[in-house]
């Protein structure tokens, strides 16, 4: 099932029609479709990539919805260097240990401060962010705040999909 559903997404990520979208745009609409006000965007300049839109906007949602359901916010920022769309979601939730940082990316990875009722999931989110990303030729890696919080970083080339 596992290896079916990560099947799945790369296909979605590969097969899907590219488009060129405003990223602003796309992370604007999935911040405000988080309730409680508790995601912000903050102040970005446009930027446009060639992109399979519906497979990135599942991988960008998984992000938020992650450091929203196990941080209580996400902070979003977009900002380009050297040719690439650099998305930064931050929580101020209590990170993970450094020595985890990698494995939560693989599928029904969890972690026991993560695990309650409230919170749900399998641990297929991350994963599917993860292959949905590579698929547009960019990275995710999550690293924790010098203070409190867990930040995603995703690097996708502003590029052709």
């Amino acid at each position: 099932m596992v290896e079916a559903t990560l099947e799945f997404a790369r296909g979605v990520a590969k097969t899907e029609p590219t488009e060129t979208i405003g990223l602003a745009s796309m992370l604007g609409d999935l911040v405000n479709d988080v309730r409680g006000g508790r995601a912000s965007l903050a102040p970005i300049e446009p930027l446009f990539a060639t992109v399979r839109p519906h497979a990135l906007n599942r991988a960008l949602r998984n992000l938020i919805d992650n450091a929203v359901r196990y941080g209580g916010s996400a902070k979003v920022i977009l900002k380009q260097e050297r040719g690439m769309a650099i998305i930064s979601i931050a929580d101020k939730g209590p990170g993970l240990p450094d020595d985890q940082l990698a494995a939560v990316f693989e599928p029904f990875v969890q972690f026991e401060s993560s695990r309650s009722r409230d919170t749900g999931g399998v641990g297929l989110g991350l994963a599917i962010a993860r292959t949905i990303i590579q698929a547009h030729g960019g990275s995710v890696v999550l690293r924790n705040l010098p203070e409190d919080g867990l930040e995603a970083v995703v690097h996708l080339p502003l590029g052709d999909a």
